[in-house]
C-alpha cells in the first residue's frame, strides 16, 4: 500500500489529458510516452489551457519543475518514485507498475519504516 497519494495515469491510452486537483487548484495534466527513449513526459496547464510547463521528462526520484520559479505551479512536489526502492528508471515497464508520480507531501518521519523490534526472551508475557 502506498504511503503517499499518486497521480493516476492510464499508460495504455497515451497521450492522455485530465484534470487534477493539487494545492487547492485544478490543473490540466497531459502525459505522453516516448517509445524511442522509453520515457514519459507531462505538461501542466491551468484550466483555461494556459501552458505552465511543456513535456517535462519524468525522471526517477527527481521532483518535477525543479528550479522553476513559476508561482502558478503547485507547491507540493510531484516525484516519480518507487516506494519499494527497487526501480532504476521510469520507463514503460516501471511507470504505474512499481513507479508512480507521487505527491511528496508526507512528513519524512511518517515515511520512516520502523526498525527491527527487540524481543527480550527473559520477559514474561501475561
Amino acid at each position: 500500500m502506498a504511503l503517499r497519494n499518486y497521480v493516476p495515469v492510464d499508460v495504455e491510452n497515451l497521450p492522455e489529458t485530465f484534470e487534477y486537483d493539487l494545492d487547492g487548484r485544478t490543473y490540466l495534466l497531459t502525459f505522453k510516452y516516448n517509445d524511442e527513449g522509453d520515457f514519459f513526459t507531462v505538461s501542466f496547464s491551468l484550466l483555461d489551457e494556459t501552458l505552465l510547463v511543456r513535456d517535462e521528462k519524468l525522471v526517477l526520484d527527481t521532483p518535477l519543475f525543479k528550479g522553476n520559479p513559476n508561482p502558478r505551479l503547485p507547491a507540493t512536489s510531484l516525484i516519480p518514485m518507487d516506494e519499494s526502492g527497487q526501480a532504476t528508471k521510469c520507463g514503460i515497464d516501471e511507470f504505474m507498475v512499481s513507479v508512480f508520480l507521487f505527491e511528496d507531501d508526507l512528513d519524512p518521519e511518517d515515511a520512516a519504516m520502523p526498525g527491527p523490534i527487540d524481543i527480550d526472551d527473559d520477559e514474561e508475557v501475561d
